[in-house]
Formats: structure tokens, sequence, C-alpha cells
């Protein structure tokens, strides 16, 4: 895998682990499959990480929520705490969206989803979900009834298509209905697999088989996997698991836990899959394409440009 710093004081790695994180930046240096011989250079399939953590009681997290671009199409997945703040700060005006993927409806998924619709001036925001619960179908309807009449409610298995993504969305495993999304950039068949809250899936392995990309959380690291279980979600080395069976080009572990250091969750999941991220807010992440398709066996061989947080 070969990732490529654009931020202009930075040098130009190869490797297949990568943390990324404002202060210090954490690298592990791995082997390559796939040679810059082997790439198509583009940059027009970028998913922004605009929050990365869990549930937390710390001040101003900025929980669950990214922004998937291909061409002059824009996409979130969830839209949790500070969720407004940072698609601005990645230069998006909300009136840009085409629309919001929900993974599920817990409060740290869809706290900023008011302030998108709020802030927007044209047409209505699409909304595609699972059905809310009861109790979040009473909180919507009291605090953002718009929200609710732009809900259209989407089952595993049921693909649609926004302008040049095809999207899916995929089974999981959570404490409350939950989906994940599978994401098809039409074009050139590049695919990014995001998990939202789940336990390790074989949904979600056969969606992200031979993905280029797979997000997925990874709330706690194995010492805690006996809360990860109780509370449906995954370990890190769970997810790195998940990554290896599933013969993902790379994979970005996110909605993890400020109990943890960048450093704990990479070495636990690279142990396993060395085509391992970490992330934290406003890292960018643009996938290339392969020209021969052949190279895509094993681990290690997407082309990723990634811009750290400290460069958007």
């Amino acid at each position: 895998m070969i990732f490529r710093g654009i931020h202009a004081s930075m040098s130009h790695w190869e490797g297949s682990s990568y943390a990324v994180s404002a202060y210090p930046l954490q690298m592990v240096v791995p082997r390559i499959i796939a040679t810059e011989s082997d790439i198509y250079l583009d940059n027009d399939f970028r998913i922004t990480f605009l929050g990365t953590s869990c549930a937390t009681l710390l001040p101003f997290p900025y929980t669950s929520a990214c922004l998937i671009e291909v061409g002059e199409t824009k996409i979130m997945v969830d839209a949790g705490i500070g969720a407004l703040r940072q698609l601005r700060r990645a230069g998006v005006d909300p009136d840009m969206l085409d629309a919001v993927l929900m993974t599920h409806w817990h409060l740290d998924h869809f706290a900023g989803l008011q302030g998108l619709i709020h802030a927007r001036t044209g047409a209505p925001l699409p909304v595609l979900g699972p059905e809310p619960g009861r109790p979040t179908h009473l909180l919507l309807r009291a605090m953002c009834p718009a929200a609710l009449r732009n809900l259209h409610t989407v089952a595993p298995g049921e693909p649609t298509r926004i302008r040049d993504i095809r999207m899916e969305p995929v089974d999981t495993v959570h404490r409350i209905a939950s989906v994940g999304w599978k994401l098809d950039e039409a074009a050139h068949n590049r695919r990014l697999v995001i998990s939202g809250d789940t336990r390790p899936s074989e949904t979600v392995i056969e969606a992200a088989r031979g993905a280029d990309l797979l997000v997925h959380e990874a709330t706690y690291l194995q010492h805690h996997s006996s809360r990860a279980v109780k509370r449906h979600h995954s370990t890190a080395a769970e997810a790195a698991a998940l990554a290896l069976e599933s013969e993902v080009g790379g994979l970005v572990l996110t909605h993890t836990s400020s109990r943890y250091t960048m450093k704990r969750i990479l070495t636990e999941a690279v142990a396993v899959f060395p085509g391992t991220l970490v992330v934290s807010p406003l890292t960018a992440i643009s996938i290339g394409r392969l020209l021969d398709e052949s190279k895509k066996i094993g681990h290690g061989w997407a082309q990723l440009t990634v811009q750290p947080a400290f460069a958007a």
C-alpha cells in the first residue's frame, strides 16, 4: 500500500500501516504489493473523517461522521456531535450535500443532524437509514421533525444510487436496528465499506470482500473483549481479523475510545492486519485506482493518498 502525504511539508512514505494524528505522527513500515507503476493516480474518490470518537463524557468530542466525495457527489455517513462545524472546516457547505446515510440511531451518530438540516438554504436534505426506534422517533419529532419528513427507511440488500455513488445497506449486529454501508464508485469500480457500530459480522465480511478500503469500528482493545461482546461493539484485533478475511486493500479504524492511545490501537491491529490506519478528525483519504486488477491479492494493494488532520 502506498500512502502519500499531500501536505507541502510532508515527505513521501511507502508502507502499509499508518497512524494519522496531529501530534505525533506515527508510522510502521511494512511490505509493498502494488507499486506506483501499477497505479492510476486520481483523487476523485475521497473520504474525510469529520468525527472519529465513540460516545464519551469528554468535552467537545467529534463523534461518528464522515464525508464521501466522488466527483461532484457529496454524501455524509452519520452526523455525530460537531458534524456541521467539521463539515465547514472541510470546506463543504451543507447545501452541497446530496444525502446523509445513517448507520443507526444512537445519539453519538445523529446529534449533528439537526444542525445540518437547519443550515441548508436550498432543497431538503435526504436522510437514508434504518427505522428509528420509538424513543428516538419521539425525540426527533420534538427536536428535528424535518429529519423524519426527509427520512427514507432502508433495509439490508436494497441498493440505490445517488449520482456517482451506488450504495447498499449491509446488515450489522448492534443493540438496535443498524446497517453498514457498501459504497461503489461507478466509473472505476472502487469500493468503500463502512461498518457502523457492530460486532464482527459475516455480512460485513462479504460486503467488504476485495474492497479498496474498509472503515470499521474499534471501540475496544482485546483485553476488554468481554465489554465489546456485551455492548455489541468490536475490538481493534477483531476488526483487523475481519479485514484480513475480507482481503481488503486497507483498513481504517474509527469509533475509537479515548481510554486508549492511537498507538495502542494501531499496535493491536497491525499485528493481525498490517494495512491498518488509525485516524483523527479531519484526516482525508483519497482512493486511487489500480490499472492491474490482478494486484488485488492479500493485503497492502490499495493506493491511498492521505492528508493528515493538521493539513486539512
